[in-house]
């Protein structure tokens, strides 16, 4: 569900992606560590202004 959201706005942070799932941040951050490490998705620029690519998409 991280890599929807994701999708539909690239620059979303993780408090609002817990926000929408109803999840803690901490929660959430651990998900997208899990999706990092993955190579699911990365990281592009930096903290501030940066956005999210997702790399491998899911087949579904």
């Amino acid at each position: 569900m991280i890599i929807d959201i994701i999708k539909q706005d690239s620059h979303i942070t993780a408090a609002e992606i817990a926000m929408q799932l109803n999840m803690s941040s901490r929660g959430v951050e651990k998900q997208i560590r899990k999706l990092r490490e993955s190579g699911k998705i990365k990281r592009t620029g930096g903290r501030f202004g940066g956005y999210w690519e997702i790399v491998i998409l899911d087949k579904e």
